[in-house]
């Protein structure tokens, strides 16, 4: 539930930041794309992260089934 909150307060600041400046949220969109621009990595590797996302992917339904 906690998640849910966390979530919705995200979504409340874009909100508020789309409502009274729109332009602050297209600076930090062209921040981002500096910072995580590493679509040439992932095409690399594609196979090999792709394996780490579904091992990642099984072992946290994995948890959640067993502490559910």
């Amino acid at each position: 539930m906690v998640i849910i909150l966390i979530i919705g307060i995200i979504s409340l600041i874009f909100g508020i930041l789309l409502l009274v400046s729109p332009n602050s949220i297209i600076k930090m969109e062209r921040q981002a794309n500096k910072i995580v621009m590493t679509d040439p990595f992932f095409m690399k590797n594609r196979v090999v992260l792709g394996i780490i996302l579904l091992l990642a992917a099984a072992f946290m339904v994995f948890q959640y089934f067993k502490y559910a």
